[in-house]
């Protein structure tokens, strides 16, 4: 006799294509065969059908983020509780027994318990609590009050948690797509690739800066970068900026500035070494899919990647905006194909192993078991 199969939701509050977006599909992918998943977004979220194929269901719930204005703070609250609301009636009506809940901040999932929800409940960590002040105290006492695991997406947002909330560490695992080994390259390429949203402290003006430092001893160096605005005007006025400093410095032959792909692994390969320059990542997945790829990376010291990345040997570890640190590595890489080349498959290796999805499906069985 055939298990039943689990109804399971999962609430997700990414306005566009996001790491957390993507970590949430990986997990729905890797769980098919248990669970049918069910993805709640935001009304406004402007990820297309085509990357929503694995899921058996979509909804769209009127979700609306916490802003510093008095019209969304004197909205929030009536919109929280209906969303807990409409969502509690849907779950009813599906029978599911499982929520994942992406991240903290999304305290529609927990206020499901108080209007009578009695399934798991199990709630991801991945913005560092820090970057919403106050407020995350009270969202994380809820999310610890509601949920049978509060899971943390790496040892560094652990550590910045408060006491009162008792976590699970749970890396995000290597996309499906990055499995296959990469045929054998010699990451003879010159090109830097970085993968990241335009936003501001992400790093893409750091390694503009560093980049005109390279070119004077690697002129056959390049940079790309690729990444989306998320619909957001101050995102779109930052990749301006970012356009008319490449033009000030005197790099556009040599800078290219691209979208969002749906493949990171298309750019990612035969390059010789990925850029990672955020102020703070909780984790990091493009530092991940970077080294799953074969390539050494370049990041800095922000949390998530130096529990990723081996300093010296499968990347290097700089100093936030620190672009003289960022050239120096850089050139190093340049001028030495073959570092690039042993650094990429001693990170593969690492990935791979550490960040596995046979690691990863264990991990997150064992976790439903024990709730």
């Amino acid at each position: 006799m055939s298990l039943k199969r689990r109804k399971a939701w999962l609430l997700e509050g990414s306005v566009a294509v996001t790491g957390a977006f993507i970590s949430a599909r990986e997990m729905a992918r890797l769980l098919q065969g248990e669970m049918d998943f069910t993805l709640v977004l935001p009304r406004g979220s402007k990820i297309a059908e085509s990357e929503l194929h694995d899921f058996v269901d979509v909804y769209r719930l009127p979700i609306r983020p916490l802003r510093k204005n008095f019209l969304d703070v004197f909205l929030y609250f009536p919109y929280l509780l209906l969303v807990a609301v409409q969502l509690r009636i849907l779950m009813w009506r599906d029978k599911a027994d499982v929520l994942f809940v992406n991240d903290f901040y999304l305290v529609q999932g927990a206020l499901l318990r108080f209007l009578g929800y009695k399934g798991e409940i199990l709630t991801w960590v991945r913005i560092d609590p820090a970057a919403f002040g106050h407020v995350a105290k009270v969202w994380l006492w809820f999310a610890a009050l509601a949920s049978q695991s509060v899971i943390a997406v790496s040892r560094y947002i652990q550590r910045v948690l408060p006491d009162y909330v008792q976590s699970s560490l749970l890396y995000d695992p290597v996309s499906a797509e990055f499995l296959p080994a990469p045929a054998t390259a010699d990451n003879d390429d010159s090109c830097f690739v970085f993968l990241g949203n335009y936003i501001h402290g992400k790093g893409q003006d750091v390694a503009l800066e560093a980049m005109s430092e390279v070119l004077k001893t690697c002129p056959d160096a390049r940079l790309e970068f690729y990444g989306g605005d998320m619909g957001l005007e101050k995102n779109r006025e930052y990749r301006r900026s970012l356009e008319r400093r490449a033009e000030e410095l005197g790099l556009l032959s040599s800078v290219y500035f691209g979208e969002a792909v749906p493949s990171p692994r298309t750019v990612l390969l035969g390059k010789r070494a990925a850029l990672n320059l955020s102020r703070s990542e909780s984790f990091s997945r493009t530092v991940l899919e970077a080294s799953a790829c074969g390539l050494p990376v370049i990041a800095t010291r922000c949390g998530g990647p130096e529990e990723i990345l081996e300093n010296g040997r499968t990347g290097f570890l700089i100093h936030i905006g620190d672009f003289a640190q960022c050239a120096d590595k850089m050139s190093a890489l340049c001028k030495k194909p073959d570092l690039a080349k042993q650094m990429g498959l001693a990170g593969r290796a690492r990935v791979m192993s550490t960040f596995g999805v046979d690691v990863f499906k264990s991990e997150i069985q064992a976790l439903l078991q024990r709730s």
